[in-house]
């Protein structure tokens, strides 16, 4: 891919989406006093060449960067994009102390998938870039006013415990990050499930906005998500109904099910089909574990009211 022969798509001059990268979809607003840059390029070659295109579009300084998840994919080219400058990094609280814990250990992931689809240079640089973490954390809702356009950043958890959405209502925008995932399998490792469910169904019903961008993939209108919903729909089925039985489940078969949803590069097959295996596992665990306690709850309250009737 030439960056350099096509710039990022804009919205009405203000915000620009950026989606050919490696990992992920990056995005940056133009606000009146200076750029806000949502999620960083942990390839560091990328990191600098988005910073020189966002620089190119106007001169402006990067007043803030956002993490909408602690996904090392997301935070690691922060100290090149804002040239090791001071800058608000702003993220969820539960994404501070994700990205703190297991910072090191994602750099050298994102090493390791580097040398894999041979970017060396990459790879060497990002061992030499520090992992910047975030100095403003918020529990709930938080509102980003640097000038026309406001940001407004909200808590929503579903995805993994710290996702936030970064929604921008002048321009009808919302940044939702791991929340929808185009032609790529979805990271259930810290999933709620339901709550993840119900929130790509109000995307896909447009209740939150009319242009949606993904952690990965193009930018889309609302019923672009539905080939997420439509994997954790049939996911979500599939484990409710297996945890309901007494035999313990065969998950070869199901794992080769979900991974013909999606492309998968050769040099992740391995990778993928472990992550897959092991989300399938921990939440057939979880819906056995609340099987077992609805009953017991059932049974308590039967004893409850059967007491209460003697009495």
């Amino acid at each position: 891919m030439e960056r350099e022969e096509k710039l990022p798509l804009s919205l009405d001059g203000r915000i620009f989406i950026e989606d050919r990268l490696h990992f992920s979809t990056v995005g940056a607003v133009r606000t009146e006093r200076g750029w806000v840059c949502i999620d960083t390029p942990a390839d560091p070659l990328h990191a600098a060449w988005w910073q020189q295109t966002l620089k190119a579009i106007a001169p402006l300084p990067i007043l803030a960067v956002i993490y909408t998840d602690a996904g090392r994919d997301r935070v690691l080219g922060t100290a090149i994009l804002t040239e090791e400058r001071p800058a608000l990094v702003i993220a969820h609280h539960q994404a501070f102390d994700r990205i703190k814990g297991h910072g090191e250990l994602g750099r050298q992931q994102v090493v390791d998938t580097l040398i894999n689809v041979g970017q060396s240079e990459s790879a060497e640089l990002l061992n030499r870039t520090p992992l910047v973490l975030p100095n403003v954390t918020f529990s709930d809702r938080l509102i980003l006013d640097f000038g026309s356009p406001r940001l407004i950043l909200e808590h929503v958890g579903g995805a993994s415990p710290g996702q936030i959405w970064v929604r921008i209502p002048e321009h009808d925008v919302v940044f939702v990050g791991d929340t929808v995932t185009l032609n790529a399998h979805p990271n259930l490792s810290e999933a709620d499930l339901e709550r993840w469910l119900e929130q790509l169904r109000q995307l896909h019903a447009g209740q939150v906005a009319y242009r949606v961008v993904p952690g990965r993939g193009p930018l889309v209108e609302p019923k672009g998500v539905f080939p997420v919903l439509h994997y954790l729909k049939i996911l979500h089925k599939r484990v409710k109904s297996l945890s309901r039985g007494r035999r313990k489940v065969e998950l070869s078969p199901l794992v080769s099910e979900f991974m013909g949803y999606f492309p998968v590069p050769e040099h992740d097959r391995e990778r993928i089909q472990r992550r897959i295996r092991l989300s399938l596992e921990r939440l057939l665990e979880l819906y056995a574990e609340g099987k077992k306690a609805g009953s017991r709850s059932k049974k308590a309250a039967t004893a409850k009211t059967g007491s209460r009737k003697k009495t």
